[in-house]
């Protein structure tokens, strides 16, 4: 990673951070208006590309050798094979079945009171948490970030790094999570945790074939499962972090050639 790199980094967080916070303001005062709530859930999601909105910005300036067109296909169009999104999908539902579990036994909850979420509701969740972050974000986070990051560290300590500006860019969305007090401070740790995990998980998964649909795949697995089952955010969350966090450990201590190894991009 050079200094032209470096600089361009910078610039793509500060906008990223920048754009996607004044995005938020104008939504809260757009809802003040009280608009119709499928206006509220288009705007809600628009929020969450603005990844993407500042690689568009920035584009020339960060690939001055490439089309826009190139750079899609060199992220799009790589083999991938079937069995990562089998495993990465199904590490994702056994941390968040443990994480259920063990939210029924610590709170001495029979399973049986366990509820779902309306199989009505299931079609209009899937397609606005697959068209919000894991369409919006990941061609900034992964595609760009993990990739230039990548150039000056390890695999594990640049999904790290992504996975701490990831996670601080929805503060705002934490502030206005209803939440206060203590409350709010696990709510904030707990997220934090869960997301900077995640993003070390992301990483080996994407590494292995640098097909950002992966990402896009897990991503929309992380949104999707936490509405699933009918528990109050906050101690969902907070048993769900403790999963992704352990997932983690176990996927840096399995795939340690991987992940600590700096490699050339």
């Amino acid at each position: 990673m050079d200094k032209t790199e470096t600089k361009n980094l910078k610039k793509f967080f500060i906008f990223t951070y920048l754009i996607f916070w004044s995005l938020l303001g104008l939504t809260g005062y757009l809802i003040s208006l009280d608009i119709p709530l499928l206006f509220q859930t288009v705007i809600k999601n628009i929020c969450a590309w603005t990844p993407t909105f500042v690689i568009l910005i920035m584009f020339k300036k960060l690939y001055p050798d490439m089309t826009l067109k190139e750079y899609l296909k060199l992220h799009f169009l790589k083999k991938i094979k079937p069995r990562e999104f089998l495993s990465s999908f199904l590490l994702q539902v056994t941390i968040l079945a443990a994480a259920v579990l063990a939210f029924f036994i610590v709170t001495n909850r029979p399973l049986k009171t366990m509820t779902f979420i309306a199989s009505s509701s299931l079609l209009p969740v899937l397609i606005i948490d697959l068209t919000s972050g894991p369409l919006g974000e990941e061609l900034g986070w992964r595609a760009y970030a993990l990739n230039i990051l990548q150039k000056r560290y390890t695999p594990l300590t640049a999904g790290l790094i992504v996975g701490i500006i990831w996670g601080l860019w929805h503060l705002p969305l934490m502030i206005l999570s209803g939440y206060s007090g203590l409350e709010l401070l696990y709510y904030i740790v707990a997220f934090l945790v869960a997301v900077i995990s995640f993003s070390v998980i992301i990483t080996y998964f994407y590494n292995r074939s640098k097909n950002i649909m992966i990402a896009m795949w897990m991503h929309f697995w992380f949104n999707f499962l936490l509405k699933i089952v009918i528990i109050d955010i906050l101690p969902l969350l907070i048993y769900v972090s403790a999963g992704y966090l352990i997932g983690a450990i176990l996927v840096v201590c399995l795939n340690k050639g991987e992940l600590l190894e700096r490699k050339s991009i």
